[in-house]
């Protein structure tokens, strides 16, 4: 298995459909929001986006962006998540388990309110990343 899980900038396509399925795992796992993902940094073996989202309405709700960050490798593959514009709230790292994380210190923590959705799409998009 090759180490360039994720498409690269030669692989437009491929890239797009892997931005639809985070769109819509996100979609699923945060109802009644939209997202729309928006490329960072991209990498064979890393991808950083961030996730835009609108409510059912169309109006945007800034303070409820994530950051994604999906990295190591097709058959292990990690999942970071975190609220864009809500720098107090943990992060949430996603392997075989979630861990949730203080976003300064990185010391453990307990899950946030709200933290629930944002589990949810992370095993969604860790399963989609395995069985893709």
């Amino acid at each position: 298995m090759t180490d360039d899980w994720l498409p690269t900038a030669d692989q437009p396509e491929a890239q797009a459909e892997l931005c639809q399925q985070i769109c819509r795992a996100a979609d699923l796992s945060r109802p009644g929001l939209k997202h729309a993902a928006l490329p960072m940094e991209q990498e064979p073996r890393s991808w950083s986006l961030r996730l835009e989202v609108r409510d059912g309405q169309g109006q945007r709700l800034q303070r409820e962006d994530l950051e994604l960050e999906l990295y190591g490798s097709a058959v292990d593959p990690s999942l970071q998540l975190g609220w864009l514009f809500q720098q107090e709230q943990p992060l949430l790292w996603q392997g075989r388990h979630p861990v949730w994380m203080d976003a300064s210190s990185g010391a453990r923590c307990e899950r946030p309110e709200g933290g629930m959705a944002l589990e949810t799409l992370a095993r969604r998009l860790r399963a989609q990343l395995v069985g893709g």
